[in-house]
């Protein structure tokens, strides 16, 4: 200002036209080129102290801008990162950057339909061991080394089926984000699993333990057979138990206070857990309400959701037959198609089933309007269905009862299968009563209640040519 003010106004317009040339278009200083749409950017951000990069791919139908980011501490991990993701785009894959594993993992249950008690099983395995140590993984990060280690640090606490079980959940996820373009391949397949701790062998009853439920199943207390008392205070309750002394209730004696025998009639019992365990103050109906169940469950090795679904339709008393053709899934459908199989009914099943159809009846009329009509063979005192927990504690309460310990509904079939291979009945035979696919699937799973039938030629050569004389050799 003061320079023009001692030059005049002509040298102030001098000075603003330089200042003009100076910036003008013309000037020889380069332009800076815009990027075109699609070009990747690259800058710095200040606040989190790493590079971005970035993809402009135009808008979104919600007038969204559509910009997909990578980050790294470097350009040329940046840079890196944005072939790859050029790559995916390239292949139709629109990986969000915060879908994680448990993200995957809970939209892949959403969309599925199974039964509640195998959905529980999954969630349940999903929350304790994925969701935990894996869960919080960018899906599009997740490489095979991680799902390696992730299985190599949950192995020594599961067993190989429950390893089996994570994978496929884990594998069915990734593959349905496959199907959705949000993942380019399952590093799941990639892995093979690791041992795993040993899991608990398969159990069956022996003859004598399945004769002793059934027996109990009719009414009949066969497991504990004697009161006692295991206390010296002279107002200590008695207890029902068996002939090596174990109680009912579960209650273990103090070494100071040996088990004396009080008498042979269990109804005097005082212990309220020992009578509600052996159901002392129940009336007959209530004690006999499953004998049929447990007869089906031995002799014919039906599954536990077969006989929840049974239906008094497929039961022929006259002609001696069930037609085991629904089971208590979430579409109704078998296990397999094999699996659907009509059998012939032991005499002892039969007697069992026409004792419970009349129990049912009484039950129905006393219920009145408040039964379910649903028609199952097997159900609650009002006609509803049993769960799969309730029909286990209901089996493993009457193991308990015969003085045989805790078994679960499905070794009932265990036990069928181990009954019929110790008694002479051929491998295709058991396969069928069952309902499995193929004889390998019998010899495979039940492995350990088989009866191997050994078919050497020791036998047929000694037959042939006889044992060799002592004094040839």
């Amino acid at each position: 200002m003061y320079l023009c003010a001692i030059l005049g106004p002509h040298s102030r317009i001098g000075l603003e036209e330089e200042y003009q040339v100076a910036a003008s278009p013309d000037s020889e200083r380069p332009k800076r080129r815009r990027r075109d749409r699609g070009d990747d950017g690259i800058w710095w951000d200040k606040a989190n102290h790493h590079y971005v990069g970035g993809v402009s791919l135009g808008f979104n139908s919600d007038a969204k801008r559509n910009r997909p980011t990578v980050r790294g501490r470097t350009k040329t991990e940046v840079k890196e990162k944005l072939d790859k993701l050029h790559e995916e785009l390239n292949a139709g894959i629109r990986t969000p950057a915060t879908y994680t594993i448990e993200q995957c993992v809970k939209d892949w249950f959403a969309s599925i339909e199974r039964d509640e008690h195998t959905l529980q099983t999954l969630t349940g395995q999903a929350r304790k061991w994925i969701y935990p140590r894996i869960g919080t993984s960018k899906i599009k990060d997740f490489t095979a080394i991680d799902a390696d280690k992730f299985f190599q640090q949950i192995a020594p606490f599961l067993s190989k089926r429950t390893l089996v079980m994570i994978k496929s959940t884990l594998r069915r996820s990734i593959r349905r984000a496959q199907v959705h373009d949000l993942i380019g391949r399952n590093v799941i397949e990639l892995i093979d699993l690791p041992a795993g701790k040993p899991g608990r062998p398969s159990r069956a009853m022996t003859q004598e333990q399945a004769a002793k439920v059934l027996k109990t199943a009719n009414g009949a207390c066969t497991g504990y057979v004697k009161v006692v008392k295991a206390s010296s205070g002279p107002y200590g309750a008695t207890h029902a138990a068996t002939d090596a002394d174990q109680l009912a209730c579960g209650t273990k004696s103090h070494w100071k206070a040996p088990i004396t025998e009080v008498s042979r009639d269990l109804k005097d019992a005082t212990c309220l857990s020992c009578r509600t365990q052996l159901g002392l103050d129940d009336t007959g109906n209530a004690n006999q309400r499953l004998a049929a169940l447990f007869v089906l469950s031995i002799t014919l090795g039906l599954r536990p959701g077969e006989l929840r679904k049974l239906t008094w339709d497929y039961v022929d008393l006259d002609g001696g037959v069930v037609h085991v053709w629904r089971s208590a899934s979430k579409t109704g459908d078998t296990k397999t198609p094999q699996s659907k199989r009509s059998l012939m009914l032991p005499k002892r099943a039969i007697t069992a089933l026409a004792k419970h159809r009349t129990m049912q009846d009484r039950e129905r009329s006393e219920a009145g309007r408040a039964w379910h009509d649903n028609n199952l063979v097997f159900c609650h005192e009002d006609g509803s269905m049993y769960s799969s927990r309730a029909l286990n504690w209901r089996f493993s309460r009457m193991t308990k009862k015969a003085g045989i310990g805790h078994w679960h509904a499905h070794e009932g079939r265990h036990t069928a299968v181990s009954i019929m291979s110790s008694n002479g009945v051929p491998i295709q035979d058991i396969s069928d009563t069952v309902g499995h696919k193929s004889t390998h699937v019998t010899e495979t799973v039940y492995r350990h209640v088989i009866v191997p039938k050994i078919r050497g030629g020791a036998t047929v050569m000694d037959s042939v040519f006889g044992p060799e004389d002592e004094e040839s050799a």
